[in-house]
């Protein structure tokens, strides 16, 4: 999505708030027994990788993107996971992926 020169974005987004968000993720998922993770940083872009304890080597890379006004959770492939307002409820679209699978 390029910039038109003599035009601004919408919604100017701060990208502090990306990280922000990540970090929240990350505290959910390390409260968790059955999940760990870490953050990991490629080509300037902040991921969560989790994993489920003691299972199978599945690992799910998460981001957080800016889409249609709202920051979300993200797969690495882009498919959605959760509204990043609603933490919780992404850590239990990791679990049933990662662990009740």
């Amino acid at each position: 999505m390029g910039m038109q020169p003599g035009r601004q974005a919408a919604t100017p987004v701060p990208s502090n708030e990306r990280r922000a968000h990540l970090d929240a993720l990350r505290a959910a998922v390390e409260a968790r027994r059955e999940l760990a993770c870490g953050v990991v940083e490629r080509r300037g872009v902040t991921w969560v990788s989790v994993v489920g304890v003691g299972e199978a080597r599945r690992l799910v890379e998460v981001g957080c993107d800016y889409v249609r006004s709202a920051w979300w959770f993200i797969r690495d492939d882009g498919r959605p996971i959760a509204p990043a307002r609603d933490v919780h409820h992404a850590v239990d679209v990791l679990v049933r992926e990662l662990v009740d699978a």
